[in-house]
């Protein structure tokens, strides 16, 4: 399915002439345990890897590098990366165009101690009460995180 979808926007930009350049998501699973609800969704999703190869479009991996499970990669919601993890993946996606560079975006970080029960259950307590409830209450209620909130650029202008 996502790969006839993405097969409609690679075809016209690889005929322009465009460099396609993704990557796979990854399991974050390790990182927020309700998310092995939707891994099989995830790696579903990540099966356009050969849609991505028959347009010649560069593919980043991140679903097969075990960095991307260390939690210090990603914001307090757990769904996007930190600024860290935004160096990082640039890092990679910059190697993956064939920037020079080394591929150091790939080592881990520095071993940290294991937390404890405790430390665990109040990480996930504080997400949950923080990012799962409000998401929750506003999928019941039909609204969206984005409601009452304009664009920072509301009409289309050139990029200077």
């Amino acid at each position: 399915m996502i790969g006839g979808d993405l097969a409609g926007v690679m075809e016209p930009l690889r005929d322009a002439g465009a460099t396609l350049l993704t990557f796979t998501l990854p399991d974050l699973s390790p990182i927020v345990p309700i998310a092995r609800l939707v891994r099989e969704r995830t790696h579903r999703l990540n099966g356009f890897r050969q849609t991505a190869a028959r347009f010649g479009a560069l593919l980043l991996d991140l679903a097969a590098h075990p960095l991307t499970s260390d939690g210090r990669l990603w914001a307090p919601d757990r769904l996007h990366a930190n600024s860290l993890g935004h160096q990082r993946i640039g890092h990679a996606l910059a190697r993956t165009l064939g920037v020079p560079g080394d591929d150091s975006w790939a080592e881990p970080l520095p071993p940290r101690a294991p937390p404890t029960l405790a430390d665990l259950a109040r990480a996930e307590l504080e997400w949950a009460r923080g990012y799962l409830l409000p998401w929750v209450v506003r999928h019941v209620t039909g609204r969206s995180s984005g409601d009452g909130i304009s664009a920072k650029r509301p009409s289309l202008a050139p990029v200077a």
